[in-house]
């Protein structure tokens, strides 16, 4: 399964991303529970960095073979979807087995 999305620095003030750009990180998983490690990283990382989610993808075909009780994922802050985004570095990474 591959996971996409970006990660924007809107403020300026977030350590890990130069201000104004955004990156985009393309992470392939095998099951549900790198799923679930890849989500709670992923919503560390905003939160530690102040940086914006962007453009948040799931690769639909496989998405169907994960069970909804299997993922959580709960973000309170706003997801951006624009097509206007253009990332300043694209990483492509293979999630780490348990």
């Amino acid at each position: 399964m591959k996971v996409s999305y970006m990660l924007l620095n809107a403020t300026g003030k977030a350590r890990k991303i130069p201000p104004g750009q955004a990156w985009q990180w393309t992470v392939h998983v095998e099951d549900a529970s790198q799923l679930t490690r890849v989500l709670n990283h992923l919503k560390r990382e905003i939160r530690d960095n102040r940086l914006a989610l962007a453009n948040l993808r799931f690769e639909r075909h496989t998405l169907d073979a994960v069970s909804p009780d299997e993922v959580t994922f709960s973000y309170k802050g706003p997801i951006i979807y624009d097509r206007g985004i253009q990332p300043q570095r694209i990483i492509n990474q293979h999630a780490e087995p348990v």
